[in-house]
């Protein structure tokens, strides 16, 4: 039997190939549409054009930006009252990019089923069902709706879940977000919670209710350019916290990452705190970002890695971090 999450996939390819063919219906979404306020919210750099902003021809490693992660970390600060490092805020290239790079994760993680509070974005159904991810429905009505009839798993697991439900223009509820933070903290579960349209409330009250969940056992997906409207500067960012860590190294799996098996014995293998898929050998990657960004650029990757050493790590081996899996 296919699961729920597929069957809506299904729907969404049959729209999707009656738009594609000739005479087809016309699809307008909101990236057809523009922002009255971007000009008073980037000043001079609305016109301005890239190449004019920073030099074309050097490589700009956005998830590397320090002074980026700190402003980031502190904007959490002062909305959310939530203290991350700015090793803890990775940017990267898009939110689309990042559900696939969670759900790569995921996969090298040895994980193979999920529970997700229904709606998700259909996106992930895609990367679930292309990963061979079997997603279960933990809800059978929509997380905004009253009464969603929430059954958690007394395990531990990963739940994914968005907050606000972008087709509704409606939040989670706090209550259910505290009734979740209590599960995770039982369990030891991981929560992914797809924020992308987070920080756009008419109310004017800035701190988001996803920030009361277990902060080292949760991962934020926030997306800038959905509250700015920029469509053609696209960027995100994941918030994660290693869990029980006081030293991390970070690292960008973005589009196009380049992965290579390292030898078990070697120092630097000695900061990982898990194994990847056969759970003998820790996988170590660089981030090889095909698309720069120049204004609030760019996307964000999956998590931060704790350290057994209880040391950081230093010179170029800063930049490569081991993928630590940290889940069952």
């Amino acid at each position: 039997m296919e699961a729920p999450l597929f069957e809506m996939l299904a729907w969404h390819e049959l729209v999707e190939a009656e738009r594609q063919q000739p005479g087809g219906r016309l699809f307008i979404s909101d990236y057809n549409g523009g922002h009255p306020f971007v000009e008073e919210y980037l000043g001079e750099l609305a016109r301005t054009p890239p190449y004019r902003l920073a030099d074309v021809t050097r490589y700009a490693g956005i998830d590397e930006d320090s002074a980026l992660r700190s402003k980031i970390a502190e904007l959490h600060r002062r909305h959310d009252g939530v203290e991350y490092s700015p090793g803890q805020v990775i940017p990267a290239a898009g939110s689309s990019g990042l559900l696939g790079t969670f759900s790569l994760w995921l996969t090298l993680s040895g994980i193979k089923r999920v529970h997700y509070l229904p709606p998700v974005y259909y996106k992930l159904a895609y990367f679930f069902r292309t990963f061979g991810i079997e997603p279960v429905k933990a809800a059978h009505r929509h997380a905004h709706q009253p009464d969603p009839d929430l059954r958690l798993p007394d395990e531990r697991t990963v739940l994914i879940m968005t907050d606000p439900v972008w087709y509704a223009g409606r939040r989670v509820p706090r209550h259910l977000l505290e009734y979740i933070g209590d599960w995770q903290r039982d369990t030891g579960s991981l929560v992914f919670v797809d924020g992308t349209f987070q920080y756009m409330r008419w109310d004017g009250e800035l701190r988001e209710d996803s920030a009361l969940l277990p902060a080292e056992q949760t991962l934020r997906l926030v997306c800038p350019t959905k509250y700015l409207s920029i469509h053609g500067y696209r960027c995100a960012r994941n918030d994660a916290v290693p869990p029980s860590s006081s030293r991390h190294g970070s690292g960008s799996l973005s589009h196009a990452a380049v992965f290579a098996y390292c030898p078990p014995a070697t120092e630097a293998n000695r900061l990982t705190t898990g194994t990847v898929a056969s759970r003998s050998r820790p996988l170590r990657y660089r981030a090889a970002s095909t698309e720069t960004f120049i204004v609030l650029a760019a996307s964000c990757s999956v998590s931060a890695f704790r350290s057994t050493t209880g040391s950081p790590s230093s010179g170029p081996a800063a930049t490569d971090s081991v993928l630590n899996p940290g889940l069952p």
